[in-house]
């Protein structure tokens, strides 16, 4: 199955890593990208939280491994100041190689117009039909079906309905929600979706920097 997500991604594996805040650590990252996925940088928790310069921690994330990474782009507009610098995030990000981005919380068409100049992709997070009618306005390339199950910004629908909802569209949509088990993923490729979206498992993992306890309670 070739989609407009794996022929930019690089990857054969239709797997991405949610961008998790905080645990989006760069050895998370580059371990999903090595293992055949797609890990996803979230700037905040790569910058605030795990204390990178953001160009220095994606070089970092480079430096373990060569497949290719993405990143969130969280874009609502409540601060002028937040905007200028993830304009200023996405610019570095660019530079530096990445090309594929997921957008939420707000129009992704700027996002869209720096991507796409580049030959990058962008997919936006969706929790309806209503806001993949904006988010494809805005000219993304694909979208993040957020389901019920999803961890921290779950939507109201389940993955069954949502796909139905989505397809008529006519682009790639991944699946984000209660995917934390192989047959969990087998199962929404043979449902339609081109790709799954997982988070919550990778907070377990060795690679994950946040506590025993946090794990634990994943577990």
């Amino acid at each position: 199955m070739e989609t407009p997500f794996t022929r930019a991604a690089g990857v054969e594996v239709p797997l991405i890593c949610g961008p998790m805040y905080p645990c989006s650590n760069p050895e998370l990252v580059a371990a999903v990208s090595n293992a055949g996925g797609l890990g996803v940088v979230q700037p905040i928790a790569l910058t605030y939280v795990h204390g990178h310069g953001f160009r220095d921690g994606l070089r970092l994330i480079r430096s373990l491994t060569p497949k290719p990474i993405g990143m969130n782009a969280l874009i609502e507009q409540s601060s002028a100041r937040y905007r200028v610098q993830m304009e200023e995030w996405i610019g570095i990000a660019l530079e530096e190689g990445i090309r594929f981005f997921i957008t939420s919380l707000g129009n992704p068409r700027w996002v869209v117009e720096r991507v796409a100049a580049v030959g990058g992709v962008v997919y936006h997070d969706v929790t309806e039909p209503k806001w993949a009618e904006k988010a494809l306005a805005g000219g993304v390339h694909g979208l993040i079906a957020v389901n019920r199950r999803a961890g921290g910004h779950a939507g109201g629908r389940d993955a069954v309905t949502l796909l139905r909802e989505l397809t008529p569209f006519g682009v790639p949509v991944v699946a984000a929600g209660g995917v934390g088990e192989a047959d969990e993923f087998r199962a929404m490729l043979d449902l339609g979706y081109a790709a799954v979206q997982c988070g919550t498992r990778f907070i377990a993992t060795t690679e994950c920097r946040t506590s025993d306890a946090y794990k634990a309670a994943i577990l």
